[in-house]
C-alpha cells in the first residue's frame, strides 16, 4: 500500500468563513493511478499538503509508503508537483533541472543524461532558454521535468496540465503509462480537465467542503455514468431551477 489516511480533519477558521477538511479513510494501492476531483476550494489542496506535512492536521494518522509520514523517510521515493510554483527566473531550464535534482537526498545517475531523455519524451527544445522567456506551457512541462527527473514510487500532481496543449497533455500522459508499466508507478492527482480523467484514472474521489463524498473504480464509474464529466455533473451540477 503506497497511502492509507484515517480520521484526518484540518480546520481554519475566521472572521469571513470556516473551513474543515475532514477524511475519514483514503487508501491508494501499488501501481494506482488516483483522481480527486472537487470544485475550487473544496480541500483538494489542503489535503494534498497535509499527506506531505506541509499542513499539520489537527486529528488522523497517514502511512505514507509503509511509514509515517511525519518520518522523512517516507517521502524519499515521492515526488510532488504543486498547483503553484516558483522557478528562478534567470535560470535556464538546464539548470533549474540540475539545481533541483541536487536537492534531493537520492539525485538520479547519469542526471545529464536523464534531462535529454526527459527533453526527447516531453518534445522539449529549449533546455538552454531561460525560465524568464518561457511561455506559461513551458514553464509548466520544465515543472513537470522536474517531477519526473528522479526514479521515484510516488508521484503527486497537484493540476499538472496547467497552460497545456493537447498534444504536450498526451506526451506527459504517455510518459505516465511508460513509467507505470517499467516501473509500476503511483499516481495521486488533482484536475479540472475532466476529459483527461476518462483516459488515465483508474480510482476516482469526489471530494466537497472537505469530504470525500463519492468513490469509484474505473469500471464501476463507466456501468453507471459512462463518462467522468457525467459521474462529477450527476455529484455537482446545480439542480435547483432557475427563476426570474
Amino acid at each position: 500500500m503506497i497511502l492509507k489516511a484515517e480520521n484526518i480533519t484540518k480546520a481554519y477558521k475566521s472572521s469571513a468563513d470556516a473551513f474543515r477538511l475532514k477524511i475519514d479513510d483514503f487508501v491508494i494501492e501499488e501501481g494506482s493511478f488516483t483522481a480527486i476531483l472537487g470544485p475550487n476550494g473544496s480541500g483538494k489542496s489542503t489535503f494534498l499538503k497535509v499527506i506531505l506535512d506541509l499542513l499539520f492536521a489537527d486529528t488522523g494518522h497517514i502511512t505514507l509508503m509503509g511509514k509515517s509520514h511525519k518520518n522523512k523517510e517516507s517521502r524519499v521515493k515521492l515526488s510532488y508537483l504543486p498547483e503553484n510554483f516558483s522557478l528562478p527566473k534567470n535560470f535556464t531550464v538546464r539548470e533549474v533541472l540540475q539545481s533541483f535534482a541536487g536537492l534531493k537526498k537520492s539525485p538520479p545517475e547519469n542526471l545529464d543524461l536523464r534531462i535529454e531523455e526527459l527533453a526527447d519524451a516531453f518534445d522539449v527544445n529549449y533546455l538552454d532558454k531561460k525560465v524568464k522567456g518561457l511561455s506559461k506551457g513551458m514553464t509548466q512541462i520544465t515543472a513537470l521535468m522536474n517531477t519526473f527527473l528522479s526514479d521515484d514510487q510516488f508521484y503527486i500532481l497537484d493540476e499538472p496540465f496547467n497552460g497545456l496543449d493537447a498534444v504536450k497533455k498526451k506526451g506527459i500522459m504517455d510518459y505516465i503509462f511508460h513509467l507505470q508499466d517499467k516501473r509500476n508507478i503511483s499516481i495521486l492527482i488533482t484536475t479540472h480537465i475532466l476529459s483527461d480523467i476518462d483516459k488515465t484514472c483508474d480510482h476516482l474521489h469526489l471530494i466537497k467542503d472537505g469530504q470525500i463524498i463519492e468513490e469509484a473504480s474505473k469500471s464501476e464509474l463507466q456501468d453507471q455514468f459512462d463518462t467522468v464529466e457525467s459521474f462529477y455533473l450527476h455529484h455537482f451540477e446545480n439542480k435547483e431551477p432557475i427563476t426570474s
